[in-house]
Parts: structure tokens; sequence; C-alpha cells
């Protein structure tokens, strides 16, 4: 469509929101120059911005079919597909899922969400490629929360249940791809973690979830919640097979310019020896003190650093008391960097990366029509972020934010006299499904990603692995690490996985 030339009521009215006193001279005079600007947007479209698809020309795709519920009582599911990965990589034969927000071309996305379902990408994520480079087979879009704007398993298409009771919710917000891996039906699967998405349904699931170093794997193709805290990570039934997908989807991406030195990779597996006696291990004492935490749950995750302190590892008590406001601050920054990006049709602006043009102008489309259909959470969070911006001037924002920056601090400084923190990934068990209650009535409970949520805002790595049951219901343990010692982090939970 080409770009109209705005009339002076439209830059009048659009003035009003800006704050603008227009005189009429000022409008007639800003409408001849942006008659003038039309050209620099005719040169912009006249570029053909959409790559070729990377090996999709030559790749078996099937863009599949809605699972039902009959095939899927666990609800881990959305759309069951298969595209073909490469010969002879390290991860031929492996069959993947892939969370409902991460770009699979050909094969809808709904971000578990009835506003954007029918979206189909007509490209891969970088982690969708880069999997199937590795030989990975992709076979299924796997459920999620509503825009993953919610911890416990909700999504539009219904609840994901937790294999273990079906009385209890999987977590989330990348609850089926927890589910499919607990269930082996397939080898790994792909989360995002922006407040915990990966590590929280992975502990309730009793399965391994990795939330890598941020940047450590790019997240372009991935739609998120706010570029600064979204992360793409792998789940699996072991700690090695999560080690393997992470080092084939790691690394630098030449659309993503925000980090201008390559980033480090290993080949993690190689580093899951289980020795853990050189260690020093900080027991994050705020971890453990929240309030409604479970105490069979704490003790089940002491019993489990009790294993690692007697395999040789030094374990002390260490104390960052600012971890319990953490939760606080990055809710603050979420309301406005929410507001950002979906008034940036959900990739926001200033992103040096490359755009998906497809999701942005689909994107737009739907939520100007069906933007009552989000989420509450998501209308809770909008309207605090347009309230604070327009009434405060962002200043709870960009306090919120600087108090991000001591809060890196403050772990850094643990980081340096310990090789890893650890904690409860949550500190209670999985949220019994109660299907009487609607959504506005769950916004009103705890939240359950106290500690999670923390390390998405400082970018540190973090895994969570199984730490044993309460009530026949899977515990997690979380072990956190320097940011780019996903290697280490991951070492420990091979530890812990072989006592």
């Amino acid at each position: 469509m080409p770009l109209r030339v705005p009339t002076e009521d439209v830059l009048a009215e659009l003035g009003e929101e800006l704050f603008l006193d227009l005189t009429d001279e000022e409008l007639e005079f800003f409408v001849e120059m942006a008659e003038r600007k039309v050209e620099s947007y005719e040169t912009v479209m006249s570029y053909d911005p959409e790559p070729r698809l990377g090996g999709t020309e030559d790749r078996t795709r099937n863009a599949g079919r809605r699972v039902t519920s009959e095939e899927d009582p666990h609800n881990a599911w959305v759309t069951q597909c298969f595209v073909a990965g490469d010969d002879g990589g390290p991860l031929e034969g492996w069959e993947v899922g892939i969370k409902d927000n991460v770009s699979v071309a050909g094969v809808e996305m709904t971000c578990g969400s009835t506003v954007v379902e029918g979206y189909v990408p007509n490209r891969d994520a970088t982690v969708t490629t880069r999997l199937l480079e590795a030989g990975a087979d992709i076979v299924g879009k796997t459920n999620m929360d509503d825009m993953a704007m919610t911890s416990t398993g909700h999504s539009a298409f219904g609840p994901v249940l937790n294999p273990h009771d079906d009385d209890y919710l999987a977590g989330g917000s990348s609850g089926g791809s927890a589910v499919a891996v607990a269930r082996g039906e397939v080898d790994v699967a792909i989360g995002s973690d922006q407040g915990g998405s990966v590590r929280v349904p992975a502990a309730f699931c009793g399965i391994v979830g990795h939330k890598p170093t941020y940047g450590l794997v790019p997240y372009t193709g991935c739609i998120g919640i706010e570029h600064a805290i979204d992360h793409p990570g792998p789940m699996g039934s072991d700690v090695e097979s999560v080690a393997r997908t992470l080092t084939a989807i790691a690394g630098s991406n030449e659309r993503d310019l925000r980090s201008h030195s390559p980033v480090p990779v290993e080949q993690y597996a190689e580093r899951l020896d289980g020795d853990v006696s050189d260690l020093s291990i900080g027991v994050l004492e705020e971890g453990f003190d929240r309030e409604g935490a479970d105490e069979d749950v704490l003790e089940t995750v002491r019993d489990s650093i009790d294993r690692l302190e007697a395999l040789g590892a030094t374990v002390e008590e260490v104390s960052v008391p600012m971890h319990l406001d953490a939760k606080d601050v990055h809710d603050v920054c979420t309301s406005e960097g929410l507001l950002d990006a979906i008034s940036g049709e959900a990739l926001g602006h200033g992103w040096k990366a490359w755009y998906d043009r497809s999701w942005v102008e689909s994107f737009g489309k739907f939520r100007r029509a069906q933007s009552d259909d989000f989420p509450p959470r998501l209308k809770l969070l909008l309207l605090l972020g347009s309230y604070t911006n327009t009434e405060y001037h962002s200043r709870y924002y960009a306090r919120a934010m600087n108090l991000v920056v001591e809060l890196t601090e403050r772990y850094d400084a643990v980081l340096e006299e310990y090789d890893l923190l650890v904690m409860p990934t949550a500190v209670t068990k999985p949220p019994e499904r109660e299907p009487e209650r609607d959504q506005y009535d769950r916004l009103r409970e705890t939240d359950i990603v106290h500690n999670a949520t923390p390390f998405n805002r400082t970018g540190h790595p973090g895994v969570s692995v199984p730490a044993g049951e309460v009530d026949g219901l899977p515990v997690g343990l979380m072990l956190v690490g320097s940011r780019f010692d996903d290697a280490t982090a991951l070492n420990a939970a091979r530890a812990l996985e072989e006592a």
C-alpha cells in the first residue's frame, strides 16, 4: 500500500496525542514537508526486504494440522507438523517440539492466543534454522500460556495439564514444551523464558530446562514480551540432551547487531564430567525466604544441595537482600517495556536486529481488531504502563531499570566468590487445576516465579534440574552461573542428576 500524505486534520489529531499545540500555519507547513518526505518511504519500499529462506526450498515441509484433545489429553500441542532436518548433523534423527511463539515457516503460530490465531510465518526463527541444520526434525508447535503472559499453564486453547497428575497444571509459559518432553513425545523442545517460562514448567514437570545467558542464543524470529528479557532455551529429559541442543542453537547471529563481538560458544556436552569437587556453591538465603513457600519443597531442595556437598562441592549460605525485591523491579520494568513492544507491533523499535515484517504487519491488524481478547495480565500491564508513562513521565521505569544494573552488580559480586548460586526454581508445588476460576480470579494469585525473574533482567544463565518430589509432584532446583559460563551450571546439574 503506497504511503498517503497526511492531511492537516490528521496531523492536528496526532499533534494533540503528542501534546503539540499546532497552529494553522504549522499544519500547512508540515503537510508540505510530509509530502516531500514521502519519497524516502517509497525508496525504502522499493527494495526487497525479505531475504530468501535459507534451505527451505529443498527441505521437506508439512504445515500439519491442529491436534485434538483426544490425541493430546494434556493439551501439550497446538499443531502437529513435520519439517525435515539435514542429514548427518549432530542432532540427526532427533524429534523436536517448538514453542508456539517461535517461527517455523509455513506452520501456523498462535502464541497461545486467539488474537493472532491463523498467522503463518514466512520464514524460520534463527533457532529453528539451526536445529534443522543440525539434523533435528521438527514435529510440532507446543502449547503455551496466552501471549506468554502467565506462569501457570493457561492457554487460550485450554489449560496445559501436568503429566504427573492432571489435577495440577504444567506451569508456563512453556508448559506444552515441558509436557511433550516429560511424556517422551519429543527428544527435546524449545521454550522461551521471559520471567521463568522455561525453568518453572521444567521444575513442575520433572525435566531439565535451561535459560541461557542473555544473547547466547539469538531471539530473531521469536515473539516475546520485551527485548531486554527474552531468552529462547532448550528443555529435555536429561542434562546431556539440553547441553547438546544448546551447542546447536547458540552463537552470534548475523541478523542481530546488538553484539559487536562473537558470542562464546562451547561444546557443552563435552563439559559434562559430573565433577563438582572444585566448585564453590552459594545457597541464596533469600531464594528460600518467600511468603507462601511450601516447606516440603524447600526441604527437598536442601536435600539435593546436600547431595552436591557430598559430591565434594563447597556449599555455603550467601545473602543478596535485594533478591527479595527483584520481582517488583521486574514488574515495573515490564509494564512500560511491554507497552513499547506492543505499540511497536510486538517487536518494538530501536532493536538492532532483523525485523519480521510479515509478523509486524499481521500483528498490527490483529491487535487493532481483537485487543479485547488479550489475556487480563497483558491488559493490566498495558494499562499500568500507559498510566505511568503518561502521568509520571517514565520516572518509575527509569528508576527500575537503574535498579536492574545495581541488582546485576550484587549478583556478580557474589559470583566472584562462588562459581554458582543455588535455590528452588519455585518454592511451591505446581498450581492446581481449577476449571471454575476465570483468568481474572487467577490474576489475584501470588506469583510463583520470584526466584526466576531476576535472572531474566540480569542475563545470568539458569538451569532447573529435578530435585525430587513432594506428594508425587516434581520439585526443581535452580543453578545460576556467571554470564556465558553456562557450562558450569549445566555440569553441576549433571552431577545432581547422576546422584
